[in-house]
């Protein structure tokens, strides 16, 4: 009774300490996290995987500290080592699978193909990256979903990345009436493009006008030109209606698809 008695108080210590290394492991992980953001912070720089780098530590956290727990439960440790590598070979085929997708979320944030916060495409799947994890790659879609897809398949696919500086081009179509004189057309148009304030110019980036074709109804034009980031959506919007209202001003005319119906006298 007595030797039952020492085993279940060694048991409970050896439990309680166990608890206390699982609780100082939540605390040195969070620690170690903080740290290196503020470190970070401090040399001025930016943080490109901070959701990913969390989850990396706390991995690494909480695997260290499930061994010291193992060995404080179990006197011989060897032993249930031992037992692990018997069915080795078994869990490496389980594990195959998890640990190709580790490895290439490793190779992704190492390559930089993919950071946190980047608007992608891949699969067909658009949206914003929110992190990296342990398997998946989360990706918040334009529409309001979450789709986690797999490491593997990220780093063996095509990514569109629509924002790899903070700089993109937009484009306005237009068509005006074939009676238009396109000479005075195209210098209204050249004029506003230079005088925009919402057009990012400089030696490599200008914006220039391409002619589309003869439609049906109109001659038709493409207006193309360079965006910051923030003023992509609004100003690509913005670019349009005072394009639109300048060219009402000026009395040119952008005509909708008309048909013409011609009908000849005469019997069938």
């Amino acid at each position: 009774m007595n030797i039952n008695m020492d085993l279940i108080i060694d048991y409970s210590i050896r439990i309680g300490i166990s608890v206390f290394v699982l609780i100082i492991t939540k605390i040195v992980s969070k620690f170690l996290y903080t740290s290196l953001i503020k470190i970070t912070e401090k040399t001025g720089k930016s943080l490109q995987y901070r959701n990913t780098l969390k989850v990396l530590i706390n991995i690494a956290s909480y695997t260290l500290g499930g061994f010291i727990i193992l060995s404080l439960l179990f006197k011989d440790f060897m032993p249930f080592l031992t037992g692990l590598g018997v069915s080795g070979v078994v869990v490496a085929f389980a594990v195959q699978e998890p640990l190709s997708n580790f490895i290439c979320g490793i190779l992704l944030m190492f390559s930089k193909a993919v950071k946190e916060g980047d608007a992608i495409e891949v699969n067909g799947i658009s949206g914003s990256v929110k992190q990296i994890d342990l398997n998946h790659t989360i990706i918040n879609t334009f529409d309001g979903k979450q789709v986690r897809i797999p490491n593997k398949t990220i780093w063996s696919s095509s990514i569109t990345n629509f924002w790899p500086s903070d700089i993109r081009r937009s484009e306005v179509n237009i068509g005006v009436s074939y009676n238009t004189n396109i000479s005075e057309f195209l210098n209204i148009l050249n004029d506003y493009l230079e005088k925009s304030k919402f057009i990012y110019k400089d030696e490599n980036h200008n914006p220039f006008i391409l002619f589309s074709g003869f439609g049906a109804s109109s001659v038709n034009f493409s207006i193309k030109f360079w965006l910051k980031k923030e003023d992509y959506f609004e100003g690509t919007k913005k670019i349009a209606t005072e394009i639109f209202d300048l060219l009402n001003e000026k009395n040119i005319e952008i005509p909708f698809n008309q048909l013409d119906v011609h009908i000849k006298n005469g019997g069938i």
